[in-house]
């Protein structure tokens, strides 16, 4: 949701070239993230969750905006490296998710 449905052309395109608009960014998403992340841990594991996958979507999309952007007329590689990023952030997700506890009490 907060990668597709509430990121805007602006933010799509601006992440790649502009630290601002990566950063408006990763807040959309942080704020999404949280909101689906309260009902599944408690206040303090929801909170570890968040920030971490939070700065890892950050970290990812910095490198993987430039790529697909550097590509965005081929849409031979273009799709595939979207994929590829969306496939980052789903592991990403699932592996904090199994780990969480772990880290959390850290």
């Amino acid at each position: 949701m907060g990668d597709f449905a509430f990121q805007t052309s602006k933010m799509a395109l601006g992440k790649s070239e502009e630290l601002k608009w990566l950063f408006v960014h990763v807040i959309v998403y942080t704020i999404t993230l949280a909101t689906f992340s309260v009902f599944l841990f408690s206040i303090k594991t929801a909170i570890a969750y968040v920030l971490i996958n939070s700065f890892l979507h950050g970290f990812t999309d910095f490198f993987t905006s430039k790529l697909t952007m550097r590509y965005r007329e081929n849409p031979r590689i273009f799709f595939p490296l979207l994929g590829l990023d969306q496939l980052i952030h789903t592991v990403t997700l699932y592996i904090t998710y199994l780990h969480i506890e772990t880290i959390s009490f850290l």
